[in-house]
């Protein structure tokens, strides 16, 4: 009967140490990654962004942890817009206004 209650016992220290393992490297992983909710575009729309509203953009691409790549048009209102990547070919346009808005900031910090 001692023996059965020893066993018993080394099993359940067993089972809080593993629990107190997992309960650690949960919080860790919970630390590691503190608000890594990206702000992401979930799909593209080929619709075309006129150029008198586009102040700027980011590239979106999968390694930064977002589902899908895009290049994120952000409006002089700082609404996001996404599009297609900027080597989709057909659409050429966000080509485009990608150099477009590269060469207006190039003008911009070449006059100060």
């Amino acid at each position: 009967m001692l023996n059965k209650l020893q066993n018993t016992d080394a099993s359940m220290s067993n089972a809080v140490v593993a629990l107190l393992v997992f309960s650690a490297l949960l919080c860790y992983n919970a630390q590691a990654y503190p608000g890594s909710a990206a702000d992401c575009c979930l799909s593209t729309t080929e619709t075309l962004v006129p150029r008198r509203i586009a102040e700027s953009y980011t590239i979106q691409t999968v390694e930064s942890g977002c589902p899908i790549p895009a290049t994120v048009f952000i409006t002089k209102k700082n609404r996001k817009l996404c599009s297609p990547p900027i080597y989709d070919q057909k659409n050429s346009w966000v080509l485009k206004l990608v150099e477009f808005l590269d060469n207006r900031h190039a003008k911009i910090n070449g006059a100060q």
